[in-house]
């Protein structure tokens, strides 16, 4: 067999990864072709390379950069506020500020479904498209803004808006169509982290730039550039996420084996196996779309209602969190901003976290602890004299884990053929959250002069959040208990892009979650 070998050359990532095999009659690999070089397994160091084995968390960081600068735009308001607020030659009134906030989530209403069912058709391709949107709506925010033209700064929000929703929902389908099973909350928790470190220092950094140069007008154009890198990070990672497809995409459906060694590209290949096998076998099975979204489980609109009220009992309140540190506790704006920016400190754990959970389960229990250090974090700003920093760093413990626990459990509950539509649906129910939140926000500051009455309102969703946290409890019970287990047996949930009959534990969860019983549970016992 040696001697047939022929010399070939270096071989890159277009080399083949297996040699070709030329079926016989009987598909049994009967007549071997003289072979060509396998794909090697690139060094370590070369993490960039495909074929590197850390070259999957390397792309991981790049999915979370993803959406960056969107992020840091949106929270770099809360630390501009007051200057905008005092601006003499352009003054603008609490609700006009929190009409500003509010554009930004209004199309978030109903685009991001439209962007997620685009990543279930196109995949890499629609996202690009909105990361260069939301660079051209922050532009168009900073000139009204520079022009003084409060319509257009509005307009611009809107744009920048429409863009937004429909990346982070981009990167969620990055990140929960390659990680999945056993790493997916420790790759949620890598996307929270990376977000919460650019909310982080939006709000550390904003400030002191506007009062450097002597303007708010010019850190909004900071956070063009920021939008820029991130749309760069993008392009980027479209460019490795079709290397990889196009390296497996012919072993796949040939169901060539593929080098032991590369175990990434295995990881991904055997999934990518098994789905077109499930394909071939059952063509005519229904698979859950955006057309009949009335199939998702109750377990699932639960986890969306809880997300949207975790998400606004925390985020209406970073968005004007220096202003209300400002004139709490007589801080200056540069002080309050740093201050502010603390509840974002334990987020950057949210990796580790979810590597524990995805090992050991209890999503649910660190779901009801998060709840209860809310209404403390509130209850602590509200009604006593603490130092504020205690509860910053409470609601960072919340912020630390349960976005990961909650964004992980989705994909738990839906098909990978409709993980686009299901993170729509995420990410428009936070958007009416946010914009009605926001304006609430704004208008109670106008009508009652202080803040006490936007505190009471979030300690009373927060109160809420409890409640829905407890009932998720219930649901859990229903469904025997996927979110409370580890990662390897709560994705067994998602049952229609797997094959179940080579997966014991896909077909016991499709039949419990209808409150039927396997009929081969039997056979399987007794052999």
């Amino acid at each position: 067999m040696t001697a047939k070998l022929k010399a070939s050359a270096e071989p890159s990532e277009l080399t083949p990864l297996v040699y070709d095999a030329c079926l016989s009659e009987h598909g049994d690999g009967g007549g071997l072709t003289p072979p060509r070089s396998p794909l090697r397994r690139a060094p370590a160091w070369q993490f960039w390379r495909s074929t590197s084995p850390p070259h999957r968390f390397y792309l991981l960081i790049l999915m979370s950069c993803i959406p960056f600068g969107g992020h840091f735009v949106k929270n770099g308001m809360s630390s501009l506020e007051q200057l905008m607020l005092d601006d003499a030659e352009f003054p603008i009134t609490n609700t006009m500020y929190g009409a500003l906030l509010s554009a930004v989530t209004v199309p978030n209403m109903f685009i991001p479904l439209l962007g997620g069912r685009l990543m279930d058709k196109s995949g890499h391709r629609s996202i690009r498209f909105f990361l260069v949107w939301i660079c051209v709506g922050q532009a168009i925010f900073a000139i009204g803004m520079e022009l003084k033209l409060y319509w257009l700064a509005l307009f611009g929000r809107v744009f920048f808006g429409v863009g937004e929703g429909s990346v982070v929902v981009g990167a969620r389908v990055f990140i929960a169509s390659w990680f999945r099973n056993k790493e997916l909350t420790f790759a949620m928790g890598v996307s929270v982290a990376i977000t919460n470190v650019s909310k982080m220092l939006a709000k550390a950094t904003v400030a002191p730039i506007a009062l450097y140069f002597g303007g708010y007008v010019q850190a909004l154009w900071y956070g063009v550039a920021v939008c820029v890198v991130s749309a760069l990070v993008g392009i980027l990672v479209c460019h490795y996420t079709l290397n990889l497809k196009r390296i497996v995409k012919n072993r796949v459906v040939s169901e060539e084996a593929l080098d032991p060694s590369l175990h990434w590209l295995k990881d991904y290949a055997d999934k990518k196996r098994r789905k077109h096998r499930w394909r071939k076998s059952n063509t005519q099975a229904k698979q859950i779309s955006c057309d009949n979204v009335q199939k998702f489980s109750r377990m699932f609109w639960v986890i969306v209602l809880l997300h949207v009220n975790f998400i606004n009992v925390f985020h209406l309140f970073q968005n004007v969190s220096a202003s209300y540190l400002f004139q709490r506790y007589d801080y200056s704006i540069v002080k309050a901003g740093v201050v502010s920016s603390v509840s974002h400190l334990f987020v950057v754990f949210a990796p580790f976290i979810g590597l524990a959970i995805d090992h050991f389960g209890g999503r649910i229990l660190l779901i009801i602890l998060s709840a209860i250090l809310s209404v403390l974090a509130y209850t602590f700003m509200i009604f006593t004299e603490i130092n504020p920093i205690v509860s910053m760093l409470l609601i960072s413990i919340c912020l630390s884990f349960t976005p990961t626990v909650l964004m992980a459990a989705i994909p738990n509950s839906v098909s990978r053929k409709s993980f686009g539509t299901a993170f729509g649906i995420v990410e428009i129910t936070d958007a009416i959250g946010a914009t009605f939140g926001n304006l609430m926000v704004g208008y109670l500051r106008d009508e009652t002069g202080s803040y006490r009455a936007v505190m009471m309102m979030l300690l009373g969703m927060a109160v809420l959040v409890l409640f829905l946290a407890l009932f998720l409890i219930f649901e859990d019970s229903r469904h025997g208990w996927v979110l409370s287990a580890p990662s390897g047996r709560s994705r067994a949930l998602s049952v229609d892009d797997e094959d179940p009959m080579d997966n014991p534990a896909v077909l016991e969860a499709r039949y419990s979650a209808n409150g039927e019983t396997d009929p081969l549970s039997f056979d399987r016992a007794t052999a």
